[in-house]
């Protein structure tokens, strides 16, 4: 398992690669983000992170980040039943529905969504 910023996440060495290019550029950070089509907030989070375990000191020196991911198996012994009919709600929720549920349960749990969002 990789770490956040470390050489195993694509993403995470694309964009230590582009921070390094913008400490060259002499750029402000919004201005370098600005001519490169990046939002300045995902140049920001990006440098935070890399900061957060000292991977970008100032100098560039590569120092390895406290964060780790963990991949979690799925658990064996739920009984996985496909949703046959998927209804997004204008709110965002969306409600997986599978074969053979309750009308009425269904019924109350759409009303108490829309209700509450």
């Amino acid at each position: 398992m990789g770490r956040m910023g470390s050489t195993t996440s694509v993403r995470a060495r694309q964009m230590r690669r582009v921070l390094e290019r913008w400490q060259r550029s002499g750029l402000t950070l919004r201005e370098f983000g600005e001519k490169r089509g990046i939002p300045p907030s995902t140049l920001s989070w990006w440098r935070r992170v890399f900061r957060g375990g000292g991977e970008e000191e100032g100098n560039g020196a590569a120092v390895e980040n406290a964060v780790v991911f963990t991949e979690v198996p799925p658990p064996v012994n739920i009984a996985m039943t496909p949703a046959v009919l998927e209804i997004v709600l204008d709110s965002g929720h969306i409600v997986r529905v599978p074969a053979g549920a309750d009308t009425g349960t269904l019924r109350r749990v759409l009303q108490a969504l829309q209700t509450t969002c």
